[in-house]
């Protein structure tokens, strides 16, 4: 591929060496809408040069996997970006050394999954205005979300599969009116979860599977009047019987817990 050529719309890079340094020629395709970057080593790529890209005006979708990702700062200059994404990433000192509050303005969808350095959450993330979908998944190191995390308020779906040091929601959750979908399964240390998740009025889906610290759910629960499913295994089935009266159109799916899988995860 012609990276000097600025027609393209879609661009994959992938990476064969340990360091890497982005082609400066890459911030003259001005046509550039989906930009995937993909380590293929052993361990994570060291990006080099990520200023390159920061000039991208029609950049709306990015994508880094298996790549160490040393600065984010060129990123933030990405006015139009939509979707970011971070998978099997060394990402947490980049994400914490950011000071800047205005910025991904645009950003409606941001993942994180397998980042097994990711230790927290900045606080300049619960910012982000626009933010509809917030995946963050496999990140076994994270223990809390921050307590602006109910600043998202346009915040539709919020998956934190696997996150299996996470100990428990913020009571800040109860204002995020604008989400219909939360994945907490194989959340192994949540241990309950807040009141004010009986505040969430457009809750529509609750996945839960393999919670299995949690053994109450909130009072608060009975006022969950939008909600019309929950997956949960057959023991976080049994919580739900209180609640019959309250949700009589509730669909309770039950699904398998696989016992070996978790094991694995405890002794991850």
């Amino acid at each position: 591929m012609d990276l000097d050529s600025p027609k393209y719309e879609d661009l994959t890079l992938d990476i064969t060496s340990q360091n890497y340094l982005l082609p400066e020629s890459i911030n003259r395709m001005d046509q550039l809408k989906v930009l995937s970057i993909t380590g293929r080593c052993n361990h994570p790529s060291k990006l080099h040069n990520l200023s390159s890209i920061a000039c991208l005006p029609n950049l709306t979708t990015l994508r880094f996997e298996h790549v160490s990702v040393l600065s984010l700062q060129p990123i933030f200059a990405l006015r139009n970006l939509k979707q970011l994404s971070f998978v099997m990433c060394e990402i947490n000192d980049a994400l914490m050394s950011i000071t800047t509050y205005n910025m991904l303005l645009s950003l409606t969808h941001l993942e994180f999954d397998m980042c097994y350095d990711l230790k927290q959450l900045p606080s300049w993330l619960c910012n982000l205005a626009h933010l509809q979908k917030l995946s963050i998944t496999n990140c076994h190191e994270i223990d809390v979300l921050p307590n602006g995390t109910g600043g998202l308020s346009n915040l539709e779906s919020l998956s934190l599969h696997s996150c299996t040091k996470l100990q428990e929601l913020p009571e800040s959750i109860g204002s995020l009116r604008s989400l219909s979908y939360i994945d907490i399964s194989d959340c192994l240390s949540i241990g309950v979860l807040p009141e004010e998740i009986g505040e969430l009025c457009g809750l529509q889906v609750l996945k839960m599977n393999g919670c299995t610290g949690l053994q109450e759910l909130p009072v608060s629960t009975s006022e969950l009047s939008g909600l019309e499913e929950v997956i949960c295994d057959e023991e976080t089935s049994y919580l739900w019987m209180e609640f019959e009266s309250d949700h009589p159109n509730l669909k309770i799916n039950v699904v398998e817990d696989d016992r070996s899988e978790t094991f694995m995860k405890i002794v991850q």
